[in-house]
């Protein structure tokens, strides 16, 4: 993985009509949190993008802001993957993301606080994250030489949040 793009789902509903959290939908503040992060998403975005989402629907709305965006020039597919679900682990998450392909670029949209708790794993900062919601953290990863020979670091390019 050469880029790993987390993105908090935006402001959701507190309940759901079901009563399940994974069925809480966005709010009307957080539709156009969504909206406003994908428009700056869609500039920075590689086209071989992977996207990666949980299964809750506050998730795939937020995923579906960027897709939305699509023109014939682009179109991206969002994959469900239940190892992003509300009740995952960083531990869970990890196999999945982690890899040796220097040219992929992953787009995780996702929960706190795992997501703050990966950042922090991938970062070696000893305390979690904090994430807000609809925010992104985009971590890339290089090759470096050190006196152990060749070692990937870890570091932040760039956080992007909707303004409240």
């Amino acid at each position: 993985m050469a880029n790993l793009i987390l993105w908090r789902h935006a402001i959701a509903e507190a309940e759901s009509a079901s009563g399940l959290d994974s069925d809480r939908v966005l709010s009307k503040q957080g539709r156009k949190d969504a909206s406003r992060m994908a428009d700056w998403l869609d500039q920075f975005l590689p086209q071989n993008t992977s996207i990666l989402c949980s299964p809750a629907k506050r998730c795939l709305e937020t995923a579906a802001a960027l897709t939305q965006l699509d023109t014939a020039r682009i179109k991206r597919t969002v994959q469900v993957v239940d190892f992003l679900a509300v009740d995952s682990t960083v531990a869970g998450m990890l196999p999945h993301l982690l890899n040796d392909d220097k040219q992929q670029t992953i787009l995780v949209v996702g929960h706190q606080p795992n997501l703050g708790l990966l950042i922090s794993h991938l970062l070696a900062m000893p305390n979690a994250c904090v994430v807000k919601k609809g925010a992104i953290w985009w971590l890339r990863q290089r090759a470096v030489t050190n006196e152990n020979g060749l070692a990937v670091q870890t570091y932040l390019f760039a956080v992007q949040q909707p303004t409240y």
